[in-house]
């Protein structure tokens, strides 16, 4: 007998002998075995009765055979998430807590949890029976597949019909995985959890120390924790018996990951959802793009729980938002609207808001010619921080002093442009003559220090760590920044941005927003909350365009440390040689490489309708590019920034 092996490396599977006194159920089991001249622990993917490799006398042998570890579902994840992703397996594998399974000294049986949580409540099962959920509990219930989509009036409302869900059918529940983008929503969730599930909750997130990894990845296989709650990772976790998945927040980018195994943990936990027959829960005050798509087209289903006092949502007021006209003011960071009232909030003891994008003081820019100053490695421009005088870079950390001159035009006339947080603080101060807070690093709650908690600033996210805290008026600079991005979804970031940050005004408060274009249309949407007219607009301008939903893209980065020369013709050469027919192909080009230890970066940008087509192509293409040497290649699929 012979078995494929997969090892937590980028390697595909490899081919080992089977000892005779192998157990039956040895696919799925951990084992030790030779390689690279030492013993690797992996995972058994198939067993046969034959090698597939002509040569069998180099073939080692397994040397032990430890614990099950992955079910039949479980591999069938993993085969996926490595297809999918144009991934080895075995980055698959080290992605799903692999390595720390390794460590537990689990054994295959399964404890069975307390008979405490599994108690039937009769009379929760009628009242679930009588709701507009009853699908979503009769999913849970019956272990059927089916994704929901819920639009959520407000983050309270996520967390208020999540909680509802699990109360109903907890017990039902199996087993369970809720997925949040930050870890600062994850202690408030987890008190939601534990007064349900108790002991079962376990907690999963990149905080965590690796011995508390370790043992929490121990509980859940030996089955005493099957309520996961956590980041993105957690729909990794191993666990073999899913009742629900909810992802709250759908849309967040957080769920993308920029680094290893490049997964949407969304698009993850529907698939999961489909092979685990679980119901999938996704929520958010600003669904995607794509997720709405989904529920037009009947493969998410809509629900909208009736209004009760835990939905009001019929009567759900939200703050105002007021859109302020830049052209109209000279030389100032903040609108003369904005302080007049900023002067109101407090002289009312309220608070005020201010998020920048922007660290710093502000940008450089030439008046003559209208250079900015950049950073020449990565071609963006350099934060001019006034109080050192200097400009750094914040991709590669570089730092200088103030040029003199500009390099363009050789011309003195050299002047701070838009605003940072430093400026933001610097003309409060000049206007009402008070201090504000600035949150950059480090979370401060707004009882620290009564003096000065009228006025807050901070980047959008530096103030997610002030959590819960609700403020009287919250004014957004940069809005013009974030619209110009040179990328499709730029104003789908910008509406969701907005809505995010409209959760932290209360009802009665406003939202104001600058601008120097406020006759552009998604300002409208933004202002009147109009989430249809924003979507309806929004995927005609895609569909119009064959950008996503209406096409699947795979995005090839490929970073050098030389001159792009020489492999930008090889690269060229194998595009030529490449058959397109059935997908479009862009590219290559030069763009700023993000990797410090790689000065070069080609790009190559695919796009199909066809899930297939794109994914057979983009590995054919991924082969013929891996032969060439001195490269690195960083592939993305369904990527969320170009």
């Amino acid at each position: 007998m012979y078995a494929d092996v997969v090892f937590p490396l980028k390697l595909p599977p490899l081919t080992y002998k089977v000892p005779d006194d192998a157990p039956h159920d040895l696919k799925g089991r951990i084992i030790n075995a030779p390689l690279m001249g030492k013993s690797h622990y992996g995972l058994v993917v198939s067993v046969t009765n034959e090698s597939r490799l002509e040569k069998k006398k180099n073939i080692k042998e397994i040397q032990g055979i430890h614990h099950l570890f992955a079910s039949e579902s479980t591999l069938s994840f993993l085969r996926w998430l490595s297809d999918y992703y144009l991934a080895p397996m075995g980055i698959a594998l080290k992605s799903s807590f692999f390595e720390e399974a390794v460590k537990t000294s689990v054994g295959p049986v399964r404890e069975k949890l307390s008979n405490e949580a599994r108690v039937k409540n009769n009379e929760q099962k009628m009242e679930a029976e009588n709701s507009e959920l009853s699908l979503v509990y009769d999913c849970i219930k019956n272990k059927n597949y089916k994704s929901f989509l819920y639009h959520a009036p407000s983050i309270s409302h996520e967390y208020s019909l999540l909680n509802e869900v699990l109360n109903k059918s907890h017990s039902d529940m199996h087993g369970a995985i809720i997925l949040v983008p930050e870890i600062g929503q994850i202690e408030r969730l987890a008190r939601m959890l534990k007064n349900i599930f108790g002991e079962r909750v376990c907690v999963i997130h990149s905080n965590l120390t690796k011995k508390k990894r370790i043992d929490t990845i121990a509980r859940i296989i030996a089955g005493k924790s099957d309520v996961i709650l956590g980041t993105r990772s957690a729909i990794l976790a191993p666990l073999r018996d899913i009742s629900l998945i909810a992802v709250l927040n759908e849309h967040s980018p957080s769920f993308k990951g920029e680094e290893g195994l490049r997964y949407n943990a969304r698009n993850v936990a529907v698939m999961r959802g489909f092979m685990e027959k679980s119901c999938v829960l996704l929520s958010s005050v600003c669904p995607s793009v794509e997720s709405d798509h989904n529920s037009k087209i009947g493969k998410y289903m809509p629900i909208h729980p009736s209004p009760s006092p835990i939905y009001p949502f019929a009567d759900f007021k939200r703050p105002k938002i007021k859109i302020t006209d830049m052209k109209k003011e000279k030389a100032v960071a903040i609108s003369r609207d904005i302080l007049k009232k900023a002067k109101v909030t407090t002289s009312e003891n309220g608070r005020f808001l201010f998020l920048v994008n922007r660290k710093g003081y502000s940008l450089i820019r030439c008046e003559d010619c209208g250079n900015t100053v950049q950073c020449k490695k990565c071609n963006v421009p350099l934060v001019f921080y006034k109080g050192k005088n200097t400009v750094r870079c914040h991709y590669c950390g570089h730092e200088e002093i103030v040029p003199e001159n500009c390099e363009e035009c050789k011309g003195f006339n050299i002047k701070p442009f838009g605003a940072g947080t430093e400026r933001i603080k610097e003309e409060l101060k000049e206007a009402l003559k008070t201090e504000a807070i600035l949150v950059e690093n480090e979370s401060l709650g707004m009882e620290q220090d009564p003096a000065i908690t009228s006025f807050v600033i901070g980047t959008p996210y530096a103030t997610k760590k002030l959590k819960d805290e609700k403020f009287d008026a919250v004014a957004l600079f940069n809005i013009d920044g974030l619209l110009a991005q040179p990328d499709f979804r730029a104003y789908e970031r910008a509406f969701q941005e907005v809505m995010q940050i409209s959760q932290m005004v209360k009802t009665e408060g406003s939202l104001y927003i600058q601008t120097y274009a406020p006759k552009n249309k998604i300002l409208r949407f933004i202002k009147n909350y109009d989430f249809q007219g924003f979507y309806n607009d929004e995927l005609s301008q895609r569909k119009t365009l064959d950008y996503p939903p209406f096409s699947r893209i795979i995005l090839f980065n490929i970073f050098m440390k030389r001159e792009v020369g020489k492999f930008l013709r090889d690269i060229q050469k194998i595009i030529c040689d490449t058959n397109t027919n059935g997908f479009e192909l862009l590219g290559p080009i030069e763009i700023p490489s993000s990797l410090k230890s790689y000065k070069h970066c080609i790009q190559i940008l695919i796009k199909s309708k066809d899930r297939k087509i794109i994914h057979n192509e983009a590995g054919e293409l991924l082969k013929k590019l891996e032969k060439l040497k001195g490269i690195k290649i960083n592939v993305d699929v369904d990527p969320l920034k170009i």
